[in-house]
């Protein structure tokens, strides 16, 4: 029996995207680092063994960029292998990772465009493979708060920057999730070495269009003059 995330009818994906874009606007929680003492702290007997990402045709948001699905495929398995492969314990586990929606900022103001987003549907599995949990934690990842308030990640990134840092952000947040469910891999009581260190962040180069300054906002009842 293989590991393979189960596909949510498009019904679903579409009202699931519908409901997350509107905490775009602002309103969702932007993913934050865990402290160093927890990070450094197996999860029970967690090793990953397999881990399965399926990004087959999405939705993207109507005014996103556009990625392929191998580019999501890609920037998912790297973030989330090298996140999770560095836990030591004695168990095998796999991971399960369906892709239903993006979005990724375009140039604009926020106010006016999505920030960007990853929808993913995520699944853990223990050696049989059976599910650990029967229904699909439903993820959604927002972009790191920062930057450029006015113009938004459109003008200071590219999409491949964009999506790499989802990807990263959706890596912790899965990890988060399983030290929250520590007892499917043993509870405490199991942990034995601890995991390795983190990936040093490699910094990417900015986007040529990073340099460029942002237009103002245009003001209503103002015409531009020659």
């Amino acid at each position: 029996m293989g590991i393979r995330p189960p596909v949510r009818s498009s019904r679903t994906s579409l009202r699931t995207l519908a409901v997350a874009t509107v905490l775009a606007s602002g309103l969702a929680g932007c993913t934050q680092e865990m402290d160093s003492a927890t990070t450094a702290s197996a999860i029970g007997d967690f090793r990953l063994d397999r881990l399965v990402v399926i990004a087959d045709d999405p939705i993207s948001g109507p005014v996103s960029r556009r990625v392929s699905d191998a580019e999501l495929k890609a920037a998912l398995t790297k973030a989330v292998d090298s996140r999770l492969r560095r836990f030591r314990g004695t168990g095998e586990y796999s991971i399960g990772i369906k892709v239903a929606g993006y979005v990724l900022a375009p140039r604009g103001v926020p106010l006016l465009t999505p920030k960007s987003q990853l929808f993913l549907n995520v699944f853990a599995y223990d050696a049989t493979p059976a599910r650990l949990n029967p229904e699909p934690l439903q993820l959604v990842v927002n972009e790191r708060a920062g930057g450029d308030a006015v113009v938004g990640s459109g003008y200071s990134q590219t999409a491949e920057e964009q999506l790499a840092e989802l990807a990263e952000n959706a890596a912790i947040e899965i990890e988060r999730w399983l030290r929250k469910n520590e007892a499917w891999f043993g509870g405490r009581r199991a942990r034995g070495a601890a995991p390795l260190p983190l990936p040093a962040a490699i910094p990417t180069a900015p986007s040529a269009d990073a340099a460029k300054p942002a237009p103002a906002p245009a003001i209503p009842g103002r015409h531009s003059g020659t």
